[in-house]
């Protein structure tokens, strides 16, 4: 017996069901059920979802850790206990970056990186406005790097181009006094009108 369908009966027993009305509420097949819970057969991640949610615990302790009945009387919480009592570590570690508690709900990220924890502090004091802004910021400048902006061309319409090409034309030539301009001059204003070499 793994420890995901160990844990999946001691879930089961807590919340004194049967296999049949378990498998109802997680809307799957009995047959399949029984499956999952003799460890013959993979739970897809929603079910095991669901299975965490019922049972007041994380969806990893859930995959990684044993769980006894007497630890689902006391459901996970969502912060740190104020206690100075030592936690125990029942899953991640230094090479994953990230550290899963007992009786902890969210996985905890860690960094050895002077600059990574930097971040992570100035993050985690931040309040959940900032936090949310800091992330899609992050997010637009991750997707939008300088890199892929440079191989972006924003491409004008014909009409606009040769609009605002009509316009500089006859700017150019009233600021010039009917005189041709000089090459510099010339070279300017083709690179301006993205005109071709040889109108003058």
């Amino acid at each position: 017996m793994t420890i995901l369908s160990n844990n999946l009966k001691v879930i089961r027993k807590n919340l004194n069901c049967t296999q049949t009305s378990l498998a109802e509420v997680l809307e799957i097949g009995f047959r399949t059920y029984v499956r999952y819970e003799a460890g013959e057969r993979d739970a897809p991640i929603a079910t095991l979802v669901k299975l965490a949610r019922l049972g007041n615990i994380s969806l990893d302790r859930l995959l990684t850790t044993q769980v006894f009945p007497e630890d689902l009387k006391v459901p996970d919480q969502k912060i740190f206990p104020t206690s100075k009592a030592p936690l125990e570590v029942i899953g991640g570690g230094l090479e994953e970056g990230r550290l899963m508690f007992k009786g902890l709900l969210n996985d905890n990220l860690i960094s050895t990186n002077k600059e990574e924890q930097k971040l992570l502090k100035f993050f985690r004091e931040m309040n959940p406005t900032n936090q949310k802004k800091f992330l899609q910021d992050t997010e637009w400048a991750f997707t939008n790097t300088r890199k892929s902006a440079l191989y972006r061309k924003t491409k004008k319409s014909p009409a606009k181009k040769k609009k605002l090409k009509t316009l500089l034309n006859s700017e150019i030539w009233q600021n010039l006094s009917k005189k041709p301009p000089s090459a510099a001059n010339r070279l300017a204003i083709e690179i301006i009108c993205q005109t071709p070499h040889g109108i003058w």
